[in-house]
């Protein structure tokens, strides 16, 4: 399966917006708003980093619950509906386009988050850990990081090489999927098929890190992990769980 290394350029354009992150179930979004408010401490007023931001799924309702939210992305798309958002709700955000790994932030920072398994897009380790460098900078001492991936143990038990389903819009969802297991790698293959026969495709590859293989570089940026759990129901970390969640905090 033939991924471009680059495949996280332009790839949050077209139909990752259209079909899947625009349709996200707005109970789920509600349950992580809490689940961050909850484990991140926030208090009103705080400043927080929203780290691939995407359209404001989280970071406008943190943004409406009186939180100083800053989200960065590189999607131009993705940000211009962010910002219209907010700007139709009266929201006071700040909006920022930048690869993950050129924040630059000094310490102003309360807490952070990174969400929806949008970390670990670079083909080589030392790229994804310069991102949870830039988190670390980001912060001031004593703020909280928390992060949202696939966990990798989880996703062998349930591993499905081809699947498909009907989305919102009427459209058959195909997914491809081929495991690297020596590189730890995830690639991708979707395919979008329309009612009027019209097909486009998707490619991604994602660095699957198993838990202890984040939590060393988590500690490797200087963040000590503090919390783990299965879900966004605070559910504890299991070998069979879905989703990967660590709580960090940096220390004072």
């Amino acid at each position: 399966m033939d991924v471009q290394p680059d495949w996280y350029d332009g790839f949050f354009e077209g139909d990752w917006l259209d079909e899947i992150a625009l349709n996200a179930d707005a109970e789920w979004s509600e349950r992580q708003t809490n689940f961050l408010v909850e484990k991140l401490e926030l208090e009103t007023g705080q400043r927080v980093l929203d780290l691939a931001c995407g359209h404001g799924r989280v970071a406008l309702p943190l943004a409406e619950r009186g939180f100083r939210i800053t989200g960065v992305d590189l999607s131009p798309r993705s940000l211009e509906l962010a910002r219209g958002a907010a700007d139709a709700q009266g929201l006071d955000i700040d909006l920022v386009q930048s690869d993950m790994r050129e924040i630059d932030f000094d310490g102003v920072f309360d807490a952070a988050y990174n969400v929806y398994t949008s970390f670990g897009y670079f083909e080589d380790d030392a790229e994804n850990q310069r991102v949870l460098d830039a988190v670390a900078r980001a912060l001031r001492p004593g703020g909280r990081f928390l992060i949202d991936v696939i966990n990798p143990t989880g996703l062998a038990i349930r591993y499905q090489e081809r699947m498909w389903e009907e989305l919102d819009s009427g459209a058959t969802f195909l997914q491809e999927h081929e495991f690297d297991i020596i590189g730890g790698r995830n690639k991708a293959v979707w395919t979008f098929v329309r009612s009027d026969g019209s097909r486009s495709e998707l490619a991604h590859s994602l660095r699957v890190y198993a838990p202890w293989e984040l939590a060393r570089m988590l500690r490797s940026a200087g963040l000590e992990v503090t919390g783990s759990w299965g879900n966004f129901d605070g559910d504890e970390l299991e070998l069979s769980s879905r989703r990967l969640i660590l709580g960090v905090d940096k220390s004072a």
